[in-house]
């Protein structure tokens, strides 16, 4: 199956299933497509080689990210829904994509303190009350004139405030939020994160 059409596919299903689903855990909780094709932009402006991912849900936007770097990127993603963690590896294989694709299960808090080496460009879409806990390691996983962006800065402000707050008050970084999809946040690391 062409990527497009498989992006497209998961698209619908996500918008199906979750319009469905009462059972929050169970909602797939996908970008938006317009995210999406922010995220391909930015992974082709900045070029990255490995890019971390927390919250992979069914895989629609880590597809987005592996898709956009092309077979010189690396994808690290985290998962902690056994479900949609297996349900997301189906569909890194359905699109050829799981030897790019490092899908790992489990808790974000945990995993982030086991994970080696930097990475250019992180996308955070998980559980908003966790960001502030896992804020300084991420910005030591960070490499300097890398990006962090966090999905859903608008449709969610309130739960994003504290951590958004937390990013101004740091002086090495760069905070704005875009209006694109449910609003992304997007941070710049200047130089090595103290």
């Amino acid at each position: 199956m062409a990527m497009d059409d498989l992006l497209e596919k998961l698209q619908m299903q996500g918008t199906e299933n979750d319009a469905l689903q009462q059972d929050k855990s169970k909602k797939w909780l996908n970008i938006t497509p317009g995210t999406g094709e922010f995220l391909a932009l930015l992974v082709d402006e900045i070029q990255p080689t490995r890019i971390l991912e927390i919250g992979t849900s069914m895989g629609y936007s880590t597809l987005w990210l592996a898709h956009a770097g092309g077979n010189s990127v690396q994808v690290v993603t985290i998962e902690c829904d056994e479900a949609k963690h297996q349900q997301a590896q189906q569909h890194f294989r359905q699109a050829g994509m799981d030897n790019r694709i490092d899908a790992k299960l489990g808790d974000a808090s945990d995993w982030i303190t086991r994970l080696e080496g930097q990475f250019e460009l992180i996308f955070l879409d998980a559980d908003r009350s966790q960001y502030l806990s896992l804020a300084p390691r991420l910005f030591q996983l960070l490499k300097p004139q890398g990006m962090l962006v966090v999905d859903n800065a608008l449709s969610h402000a309130d739960d994003v405030a504290p951590f958004k707050r937390w990013l101004e008050q740091q002086p090495e970084l760069d905070v704005g939020v875009l209006p694109i999809g449910k609003g992304e946040l997007v941070v710049y690391l200047h130089d090595d994160f103290r």
